[in-house]
């Protein structure tokens, strides 16, 4: 599964110690010893890299030592740059206390790493001699969706006689029942086919990554096994999902975060008016505006069922106007927006439609056909409402912008 293994050296005790477990790691076929050169830090330590590359070696894998002199980038891009340049699959670093990735924009080494790669990442925190092999016994939450590849070859993989934990959390307020997650999580451990490792299965309810953390306790999980991104943070532009984020920073044992595709189910569409709703939800953080089944028309971006971004086309007396554009900041960066306007002009384009662009957005519109105008070319009615919610026009950094009627042609 690892066949090419990075291990990242800062000369430290809890660094060389990973080179010391590689050989537990699946499938390793070979070993690249990385040490980024810092201008304040030592030279390295020739002996020590020796050391540590002879003590790979005998395990049974060749290990090229790489170090890289300072030039003025930080350690953790150069050890990601190193990763993709050699064709890594899996970053492994040793730590000397888990609690250094309590925050991950802390600036520590391995949080940074941790945040940022796309590639497997393995976090081992240094301990003494008395320590299980570290897939020996291994807890791996799951939301309950088809496992990744990447997922199924950590369960499945030979690993002699080592056992596996399915954990799946039901949070406070949703609707499954732990029986009904029972009954799923049954489902999914059936569909695993383990050689030499026995799955388990549980259900627990409370906070996912508290819990998650407790259970790891609980069991003497040898490590935890957990994708970079779930489902709830797939929609999203985040490198490392919350979950996974929130684990690393308080669980004990080592902890596989695995870089996992997850392919959501992308929906755009007209919001029936009993969702409105939902676009209240969205636009509590812009304006606070409020939806009105008489007067409104919202398209929206659903990704795997979550509303990402909406855009509304609104009847006043005199003319329709475009607003309500938005997208949270965490689904931000996907296109989400630009799926919603076409939606709506498509559906619109047979009206003449205003809006009130914000003046960096003016070249955005442009491309659905808005053209700017002079304020006093707005309908009325249009026209004092911008002035009655925001106040007026002139210094609010906004555009009064036309459509034209007409087919719409991206």
């Amino acid at each position: 599964m690892f066949a090419k293994v990075l291990i990242p050296t800062d000369l430290s005790d809890a660094s060389a110690a990973m080179a010391e477990r590689v050989g537990e790691v699946p499938g390793v076929r070979e070993v690249v010893l990385f040490h980024a050169r810092t201008a304040a830090g030592p030279s390295p330590a020739e002996d020590v890299l020796r050391r540590m590359q002879e003590r790979v070696q005998q395990q049974g894998y060749p290990a090229e030592v790489v170090i890289a002199e300072d030039d003025g980038t930080p350690v953790p891009e150069r050890i990601l740059k190193a990763a993709a340049g050699r064709g890594a699959n899996l970053i492994a670093m040793g730590v000397r206390d888990q609690g250094l990735l309590r925050n991950l924009f802390s600036g520590n080494v391995a949080a940074t790493v941790l945040r940022d790669a796309r590639t497997h990442v393995l976090i081992v925190p240094q301990s003494g001699d008395s320590r299980p092999p570290l897939f020996a016994r291994v807890l791996a939450p799951t939301d309950l969706a088809a496992p990744s590849p990447e997922v199924r070859a950590a369960l499945e993989d030979p690993v002699g006689t080592g056992t596996a934990v399915l954990l799946h959390v039901v949070e406070p307020g949703h609707a499954e029942t732990e029986q009904e997650a029972g009954d799923r999580l049954a489902s999914l451990r059936a569909g695993l086919s383990p050689t030499g490792r026995n799955i388990e299965a549980l259900v627990r309810a409370g906070d996912p990554a508290r819990t998650i953390c407790a259970v790891a306790d609980e069991i003497g999980a040898s490590a935890v096994v957990i994708p970079r991104i779930g489902k709830r943070d797939a929609a999203g532009r985040a490198t490392l999902g919350s979950v996974a984020s929130a684990v690393a920073g308080c669980v004990k044992p080592p902890v596989l975060v695995l870089a996992v595709s997850i392919h959501l189910q992308i929906e755009v569409r007209e919001l029936r008016s009993e969702e409105f709703g939902l676009a209240e939800e969205i636009w509590l953080d812009y304006h606070e505006l409020k939806a009105d089944p008489k007067t409104d028309r919202i398209f929206g971006v659903f990704a795997d069922g979550t509303l990402v971004s909406v855009a509304r086309c609104r009847r006043h007396p005199d003319g329709y106007e475009v607003d309500g554009v938005f997208t949270p900041v965490r689904f931000r960066g996907r296109g989400y927006a630009r799926q919603a306007m076409d939606a709506l002009v498509e559906a619109c384009q047979h009206d003449i439609l205003y809006m009130h662009a914000v003046r960096n957005l003016v070249d955005f519109y442009g491309e659905y056909g808005f053209i700017s105008i002079p304020e006093s070319d707005l309908p009325p009615t249009i026209r004092e409402r911008f002035a009655f919610a925001l106040g007026e026009m002139e210094g609010t950094n906004v555009q009064p912008m036309r459509r034209a009627a007409g087919r719409f042609q991206r």
